[in-house]
This record gives structure tokens, C-alpha cells and sequence, in this order.
């Protein structure tokens, strides 16, 4: 117990060490792309991961089965029937990725019926082609080993999995840089992640054989459960479907708009990355605790536990959001023009117009894991296939008059309608977490970062931020600022020892070894 523990803890620490440096590097490595490929070329290399990710959708939702059997199996101490299922998923998975590479050979042979009026030139269409299918060839190698991921995360090792995680990060953006410099552009980074994402697989799998000593087998395979994990993953699935209308569509749409076309595509991707960098920042954690979130599920679950977890880690994502969504909303404009230029402005306000929609449903991914142990996630699934379809109709009808910050802004109403209002509703009176309670002590969390980044903005208005060292020096004080008072007035004891504890035992080794 005491081992998986250290695993949850140094797992989570670890996981926001990569979130860490996978937000920093951008800093440095994205300009450098940019000045390389250019804007229509980063252009149309985010078009088509855009594209590629509709593959995601082929595999029905059944990754996040995985998950739930695997534990189950563990959870009971049936070695045998984790391994049976485990020989089970990989022949689903070996199936969903041969049906992975046709369909996406397919739609890079068919690109040019959408694409063929916006792009300038049949080159750019053949290029766009190309990296469709480089795309669909790495997405059918993920699933082909995705099992492996699931048995590891399973399993608790969550050191092995960010270290892993970690490494790829730091290394990624080293050998793509490389790869602009010698002249191989989009292809040439697009083969690179094909062939670290073969390497990163066989470590899952060797990992798994003779670390975890989990074997796939194939004799005695629980076909029986097939119609139930393809019950339980067709909701996932059309909750999948939701997120990549939220999260890609619009770029399709702008991709598609010739005045638009693959500049609007390059400005907009900008301004999104730093949603999914916020985002990402809030469910790293979330990762490490899924296993744990199952078994109270399975175990106990009793409301007032789940609520007190969903507070608990909520209010953690909350310092978290409040940070990055305050801070940028402050510094957001003279940091865009430093790091990539005036002609990427427009990414401040298509930044803001997702990332705080996007606040409620982050503070609350606890509530979304509870309603997936519990096979209820059918009704967000239903919501957010409705809301995600009005999102995309409406994007439709603006992205001509108003372009990027129009769809932008269509996305963001689309999430507070379904994500806050609606899905609050459903945790509270459907799932039974104190909702009201919740939001008692998560509200008031919000209203320093508001207030703070009204008084930064206004000092801001007068003064000339010009270069990189002011910069860094007013975000240095706003987030000083932030973790003092938060620390002072805001946090309680269990939140404070998250960073005593690691400072505790640091602080006694070095005692000891003098």
C-alpha cells in the first residue's frame, strides 16, 4: 500500500514536471518552427493533425474500457483474467488499426474535394495528402499498443509512465528543430514522431512482460463481455465524438474558408494552445488518481466520499486554472507580440474566449471519472453530442462574418451551456455529489485571480512592455503575488503539505549527510 502511494505521489509530481517543460520549451521551440515553416506551412501541418485525429473516433471508446476491466481484474486479484482480457483487447486493437490505416488512406486520397478551393496551390494539396497519411500510419501504431498504456496505468506505475512521458518532451522538439534545419519541414517532424512513437510502444510492452509480468493470452478470452464493453464504450465513444467537434472542428471550418484557409488555421491553433496547455496542466493529476477514483467506485461509492475527493482535488486544479487563465488574460497581448509577432494577435482573444468556458469543467474532471466507473456517463454523452452539433452549426454561420475570434467565441458558449450549466445539474441531482458544497468551496477561490488580474490589466494600460525582461519580471510578481495570498488566506493544511512535505524530507537529507 505504502509502495502505490509513493507511486501516486511521485507519479503526480512527476507528471507536472512534464507539464512544466512541455509548457516551457514552446516558448523557445515554437518561434523557431514558425520562422522556419512560416505561417501557411504550420498552417497546414495543424490542418492535418486536425484531420488525423477523426481517427481517434475508430477505436468507439473502447480505450477507456481498458482502463475499467483492467482494474476490475486487478482489483480482484484475478491475474489469469486480466491477461485473457488483455489478449482480448489487443485483438480489438490490432482490428481498429487496420480499419484506422484505410479509412485515413482514404481521406488522404479524398482531401482535395474539401480542400482543393483553399489551398493556393496543388502542391500544398499534395503535401496536405502526404501528412494525412504519415498521420494515419502513427495513429494505427498507437493502437496497436494502446492495451499496453492502459496495463501500465492499471498497474499504478505512474513513475515509469511520466519518466517515459518526460523523456519525450524534453527530446521531441530537440530532433525537430534539427530536422527544420536540415530542410525536411513537415514531413521530415512528422516521420520523427513516427518513429518515437514505435520506440515509446516497444518499451510499453517490454515494460509490461517483464516488469509488470502481465502476458496477453488468447486461449480463454472473455468474448462474453463484448456486448457489454461495447455498450459501455458506445457513450464514450459519442463523448468522443463531442470532443473532437470542440476540439478540431473549427479548424476544419477555418481550413476550409479560403480568405481564411491555412493562415487562419496557424493563428487560431496559436491561440488554443494555451487552452490545452491550461488543460493539461489540470488533468495530470487527474491521470495519476483515475485508478483510485475506480476502486472507491467499485468499493464503496458513497456520495459524500466522492464529493469530499472531487472538492479536494478540485480546489488543486482551481490555484492551477486561476493562475494560467488570470495571468493570461493580463499578459496574454504583449506576450504574443514578443514571442510570435503582431500577425498572431488575434490568438489572445481566441485564447481567452476557450480557456475561461473551459474553467468549470476542469475544476470538475473528478465528477466526469465518478460518472465513467459508474457506467452513467450516457446522459453528458447526449448533452454534449447536442451542445458540440449547435457548436459546429454555429461556427458555420460566423466564421465567415467574424473568422477565427467568431468560432472561437461560438466554442466557448457551446461549453458553459453544457459543461457548466447542464452537467452540473446532472452530477448534482443524477449522481447525487453535493454540487452546491462543491462549488461553496471552489466559487470563492476564483474571485482573487479576477481581482488580481483586473488591477494588472489596468497597470498594464500605462505601461510599455517592450522586451522579454519586463515581461518576466511583471509575471514574476503576479505569480508571486498570487501564491502568497493564496498561501495566506486560501489554502489549508493538506494543500500546504503538498509542498512542505517534499521540502521536509529534501531539507533532512542534506541534514543527514552533513
Amino acid at each position: 500500500m505504502k509502495k502505490v502511494k509513493n507511486q501516486l505521489r511521485v507519479g503526480a509530481v512527476m507528471s507536472y514536471i512534464n507539464m512544466a517543460i512541455g509548457s516551457l520549451i514552446p516558448m523557445f521551440y515554437t518561434p523557431i518552427m514558425l520562422s522556419i515553416l512560416g505561417q501557411d506551412e504550420y498552417g497546414l501541418y495543424r490542418l492535418s493533425a486536425s484531420v488525423t485525429s477523426y481517427l481517434s473516433l475508430i477505436s468507439f471508446g473502447i480505450g477507456s474500457a481498458i482502463v475499467r476491466y483492467l482494474t476490475k481484474y486487478r482489483f480482484e486479484g484475478d491475474k489469469e483474467g486480466e491477461q485473457n482480457m488483455l489478449g482480448l483487447f489487443n485483438i480489438i486493437f490490432a482490428v481498429i488499426a487496420a480499419v484506422s490505416f484505410v479509412v485515413g488512406t482514404v481521406i488522404a486520397i479524398n482531401a482535395g474535394l474539401v480542400y482543393a478551393d483553399s489551398l493556393k496551390t496543388e502542391e500544398s494539396l499534395h503535401e496536405l495528402q502526404l501528412l494525412i497519411f504519415l498521420l494515419t500510419i502513427n495513429t494505427s501504431i498507437s493502437f496497436l499498443f494502446s492495451p499496453y498504456n492502459a496495463v501500465i496505468s492499471c498497474h499504478e506505475r505512474f513513475v515509469f509512465l511520466q519518466f517515459t512521458n518526460i523523456i519525450i518532451t524534453v527530446i521531441t522538439p530537440i530532433v525537430n528543430i534539427i530536422i527544420l534545419y536540415l530542410g525536411f519541414a513537415n514531413v521530415g517532424m512528422v516521420c520523427s514522431s513516427i518513429f518515437m512513437n514505435i520506440v515509446v510502444m516497444i518499451l510499453y510492452w517490454m515494460y509490461v512482460k517483464h516488469s509488470i509480468g502481465i502476458k496477453a493470452k488468447y486461449r480463454n478470452m472473455p468474448f462474453n463481455l463484448l456486448k457489454e464493453i461495447l455498450f459501455f464504450s458506445f457513450w464514450i465513444f459519442v463523448a468522443n465524438i463531442v470532443n473532437q467537434l470542440y476540439s478540431t472542428t473549427d479548424t476544419l471550418i477555418i481550413g476550409a474558408v479560403p480568405a481564411l484557409a491555412t493562415i487562419g488555421v496557424a493563428v487560431y491553433n496559436v491561440g488554443s494552445t494555451f487552452n490545452a496547455m491550461m488543460s493539461n496542466f489540470t488533468i495530470g493529476i487527474l491521470n495519476v488518481l483515475t485508478p483510485s477514483v475506480n476502486k472507491l467506485v467499485f468499493t464503496k461509492n458513497d456520495p459524500k466520499e466522492l464529493t469530499d475527493m472531487m472538492i479536494r482535488i478540485g480546489r488543486i486544479q482551481c490555484y492551477i486554472v486561476g493562475l494560467v487563465c488570470s495571468g493570461f488574460i493580463a499578459f496574454g497581448r504583449q506576450f504574443l507580440t514578443l514571442w510570435v509577432g503582431q500577425s498572431y494577435l488575434d490568438a489572445y482573444w481566441v485564447a481567452i474566449a476557450t480557456m475561461v468556458p473551459a474553467c468549470v469543467p476542469l475544476v470538475q474532471n473528478v465528477a466526469m471519472n465518478v460518472i465513467v466507473a459508474q457506467n452513467k456517463h450516457r446522459f453528458r454523452s447526449l448533452v454534449y453530442l447536442f451542445i458540440a452539433l449547435l457548436n459546429v452549426g454555429g461556427t458555420m454561420l460566423c466564421v465567415n462574418q467574424f473568422g477565427i475570434i467568431g468560432a472561437a467565441v461560438v466554442t466557448g458558449i457551446a461549453s458553459i451551456i453544457g459543461q457548466g450549466f447542464i452537467m452540473n445539474w446532472y452530477y448534482w441531482k443524477r449522481i447525487n455529489l453535493d454540487i452546491p458544497r462543491f462549488w461553496k468551496n471552489i466559487g470563492k477561490m476564483f474571485l482573487f485571480p479576477v481581482g488580481l488580474c483586473v488591477v494588472f490589466l489596468l497597470v498594464l494600460s500605462f505601461a510599455d512592455v517592450n522586451n522579454w525582461i519586463l515581461l518576466f519580471a511583471g509575471i514574476a510578481a503576479y505569480t508571486i503575488l498570487f501564491i502568497a495570498v493564496n498561501w495566506k488566506f486560501v489554502m489549508n493544511d493538506y494543500e500546504k503539505d503538498i509542498f512542505r512535505v517534499p521540502v521536509k524530507k529534501v531539507a533532512s537529507i542534506f541534514n543527514r549527510k552533513k
